[in-house]
Formats: structure tokens, C-alpha cells, sequence
């Protein structure tokens, strides 16, 4: 956290040694009525701020004094101007100043509080605001800007530089805002002016057209620059950039802004269309600071209405949990898995993802070593009764053997000595092959196994996953 003056301009915002020392620099301890002078905060063009404290009551402040060399009626006047312009429009999104004096030298000081925080062009040179963080910063800018329309007063300098932002302890996604350098506001209510005859002021980034031209100002000139701070935040690059003031300011006057669209594709249509308005040449042409607070309302919600929806859409492809114990499955192998194979030491966690399977596993084992037993019994038993009854019928049905004569004359040759006939008898083995009957059991045939591949693993595609620019230039010495 930087520690910055809540004061005018990106000058004073600049840390001490970036500008030349002046002669007339306050000392630590010097004073400016009961403010005791701390140290130097910062210095710009027109002069430098330094932290104080109150002698009496301790109160801690920033003290913007005025380089003596600078120092001339009218110049001494501007400076209070901003005190007075400040203390007309009285919001809590400008800063306060509570008191103005003159040194001992003349020069006119200013005393207002001090914030600690960071100008808005710090936070956007770190990276890029959220869109919704960028209305809810405008939307306190528009507050401010309102309140002083209804005082007559035109800030006529709104840029980065000069929305100073502060830490906000109820929602640090939201920083609060204050509007700060309100030395060249003009008061439209009054024909006095403040400025050199013939100068243009402002900065020429954010300078309205008729403030290019040098025509009269408006509350319209307030909502053109706030809508080159809008653009610049929501598509991270100015409208019009050029490397001279002068092709800046021509382009501000004839030149027409980029399309939003093209910068950010999925910009919403309201949006786009606003800041396009807030960006046409004819003051009357824009909305007002009004209707530009109100559309940005409108704005923000639509935004929070598609972040709902995306949240809805990315928690709809997301499969719900099974209430239900979690059984894992094996992957298929062909080779058959023990159920307690050697050495392996299960988890808790995966003896209860395992209990399920493993149960049934033991009683389809069981169930399957009992009908092996029975049907092999069963086959014993058959072979033995189809072994037993085919030998039966082999020799029932045996022919019978004819009974030879008993005297039967035969060659000599073929004469066999001392053999008497008799009736012969038949003696029959069991035949060793095994008879199957035609109705086997389906228990004793063999299918063969089929084992399904392996699933092969699909690679997870890789996820395929903006330029801050603050270009400063014033064109009027004052900060």
C-alpha cells in the first residue's frame, strides 16, 4: 500500500527527488499557522504537499503550498478557488478541505485530509479492473459529479490521475473513491474566470471537444471525459491516442472511437451503446451524468445475471455424487486375480471399497465348488450304471455258438490229438471306454472364455487459457 496525497494531479503523486527541489521547500518542523510540517509527500508543476500535523489537537493533514516563483493575484486566487469549490459541493467522494491561510512569504496554502491508497492510474497499470469493480468506481465518481451539477460546478479535468482510491473495510473488492484537483472547476454560474486568456485546460487525453475548440463548458463536458476514463478501464486503451496533443485534441474533435465490440466481443449491447453516447461530438447529443449512473445500475445487473447463469451452467455438467457405499471395479486382465494375493497390504479405505465384491466372490466359490462335486458324483454314478448295463445287454444278445458233431471226420493234416469237444463257453471283460450319456449335464462341457481388452486411456485435452496506457500530458501548468 502506497501512502498518496489526496491532492491534485499525478505530479504530487510522484515520490520526493522526481521533481527539482524548490529554494522555498518547508523543512520538517517548519509551519504553516498550528500545522507542524512532517515531511514532503510530493510536488507538481504548480506547487507541493507535504504531511502535517496540528500542534494542538494532533490532527494529521496534507498541506499543498504554492511555488513562490508562480505566485501572482490570480494565481494565489485559483488556489483558494479549489477550497471553495470543494466546500460548495460538500460529498463524501470529494476531498475534503478544511482550512486555507498564507505563509509568512505569501504564498497561499490549502490544508485537506490525508488518504492513504493509490491514485486510480496506479491500479490500472497493475493489471485489469474487473467490469464490475470498474462500475461500482464509476458509479462514486458519477455520485460526486452529480452533487457538484447541482452546485454549477464542472470538474472540466476528469482523468485517472485525479480518482484517488482508498481502502474500504466493509468490502475490500470495492475501493472507496475520492475525486480530487478541483483548482481549474469552473463555477457555470458566474462569468468569472481563472484562467490565462487564450489557455486551454485540462489534459488532452480526456479533453471534450468544446474544450478543444475553446467554447463554453457544461455538465456534458464532465460526461465526455468520464466516458474516455470508462473506455480506457473497460477495454484497457484510450479512444484516441496520437503522439502529439495537438493530433489528440484534432482527433477528439473529428475523429469517431473504435467500436467497443471489436475490443471486447462479448461487451453487453447497453453498455457498449452508453459509452458511445457518452462519446459523441455534440454535448447535447450525450446522456446526462443521470441517466449515465442509472444505465450503469442496469449495466452491473445484467452482468451479475450472466455470471449466475455461467455458475449454473458450469454446476450443471458436473455429475451429482452417489450417496451410495462406493464399490471400485477391477480393471478386466486376463489373467485371474487371488483374492488376497501375496504381499498385499490393503488400506482401510480399500477393504471397504473391496468388502462387497470379496463377499460375493466366496459364495459364487462356494457355490461353484458344490456343484462341481455334485455333478461329478452325479457322472460316477452314470458311468457305472451305463457301464453295467451295456455288458448285460452285450451278453444277452450274444448269438448262440453252434455245436460241433461229435465225430467229424477231418484231414489228417488237420487232426488234433487228444482234444475232446465240449460246449463252449463265452467270457466277457468290461469294455475300458467310457459311455457318456446323450443328455450330459451342462456341468461336464467347456465353453470357452472370452476376456474383454483393457480400455485404453483417453489424454485429457490441454485448457487453453489485456494494456494499460496512461499517457500524461497537461496542457495547463496547473496540477
Amino acid at each position: 500500500m502506497q501512502t498518496m496525497v489526496s491532492t491534485a494531479g499525478a505530479a504530487l503523486a510522484q515520490p520526493m527527488g522526481a521533481q527539482p527541489a524548490e529554494p522555498d521547500d518547508l523543512v520538517p518542523g517548519a509551519k504553516a499557522g498550528p500545522w507542524v510540517v512532517e515531511r514532503e509527500l510530493g510536488r507538481g508543476g504548480m506547487g507541493s504537499v507535504y504531511a502535517v500535523t496540528h500542534e494542538g489537537i494532533g490532527k494529521r493533514a496534507a498541506l499543498k503550498v504554492m511555488h513562490r516563483r508562480l505566485v501572482t493575484s490570480s494565481s494565489a486566487e485559483r488556489i483558494l478557488q479549489e477550497a471553495r469549490v470543494v466546500n460548495q459541493v460538500g460529498h463524501p467522494n470529494i476531498v475534503d478541505i478544511f482550512e486555507t491561510g498564507t505563509l509568512e512569504d505569501g504564498r497561499p496554502y490549502i490544508v485537506m485530509e490525508r488518504l492513504e491508497g493509490m491514485p486510480l492510474s496506479y491500479r490500472a497499470d497493475e493489471g485489469k479492473i474487473l467490469p464490475d469493480q470498474v462500475i461500482g468506481i464509476l458509479l462514486q465518481v458519477c455520485d460526486a459529479l452529480i452533487a457538484a451539477h447541482a452546485a454549477n460546478v464542472v470538474h472540466r479535468d476528469l482523468k485517472l490521475d485525479n480518482i484517488f482510491l482508498i481502502d474500504n473495510p466493509d468490502d475490500p473488492s470495492q475501493p472507496r473513491v475520492k475525486l480530487l484537483d478541483w483548482g481549474i472547476a469552473k463555477d457555470i454560474s458566474t462569468d468569472v474566470r481563472h484562467t490565462i486568456e487564450g489557455q486551454l485546460v485540462g489534459t488532452p487525453q480526456y479533453l471534450a471537444p468544446e474544450q478543444a475548440r475553446g467554447a463554453a463548458v457544461s455538465p456534458q463536458t464532465d460526461v465526455y471525459s468520464l466516458g474516455v476514463m470508462a473506455f480506457e478501464l473497460f477495454l484497457e486503451q484510450l479512444p484516441f491516442e496520437a503522439e502529439t496533443s495537438a493530433e489528440i485534441m484534432a482527433m477528439h474533435l473529428r475523429a469517431t472511437p473504435p467500436t467497443p465490440s471489436e475490443l471486447w466481443p462479448d461487451i453487453p449491447p447497453g453498455l457498449e451503446s452508453l459509452l458511445l453516447a457518452m462519446l459523441t461530438k455534440d454535448p447535447d447529443s450525450r446522456p446526462t451524468m443521470l441517466t449515465v449512473a442509472h444505465t450503469l445500475e442496469l449495466i452491473r445487473s445484467e452482468l451479475q445475471r450472466r455470471r449466475a447463469e455461467m455458475t449454473e451452467q458450469a454446476a450443471a455438467t458436473i455429475a451429482p455424487r452417489d450417496s451410495r457405499p462406493f464399490t471400485r471395479v477391477r480393471p478386466p486382465s486376463s489373467q485371474p486375480v487371488p483374492l488376497t494375493p501375496a504381499g498385499f497390504a490393503p488400506t482401510e479405505q480399500a477393504e471397504e471399497w473391496q468388502q462387497p465384491s470379496r463377499r460375493w466372490q466366496y459364495v459364487l466359490g462356494v457355490f461353484a465348488i458344490a456343484a462341481s462335486a455334485a455333478m461329478f458324483v452325479v457322472s460316477r454314478s452314470t458311468e457305472s450304471a451305463s457301464a453295467a448295463t451295456a455288458k448285460q445287454a452285450i451278453v444277452e444278445e450274444a448269438p448262440p455258438v453252434a455245436e460241433l458233431p461229435a465225430e467229424v471226420e477231418m484231414p489228417p493234416e488237420y487232426q488234433i490229438a487228444d482234444v475232446a469237444p465240449k460246449t463252449p463257453s463265452v467270457e466277457l471283460e468290461a469294455a475300458p471306454a467310457r459311455v457318456i450319456p446323450a443328455s450330459a449335464p451342462a456341468a461336464t462341457r467347456h465353453r470357452a472364455r472370452i476376456t474383454p481388452s483393457p480400455r485404453k486411456a483417453v489424454p485429457a485435452k490441454p485448457r487453453r487459457d489485456a494494456k494499460p496506457l496512461d499517457p500524461d500530458g497537461t496542457l495547463d501548468p496547473y496540477l
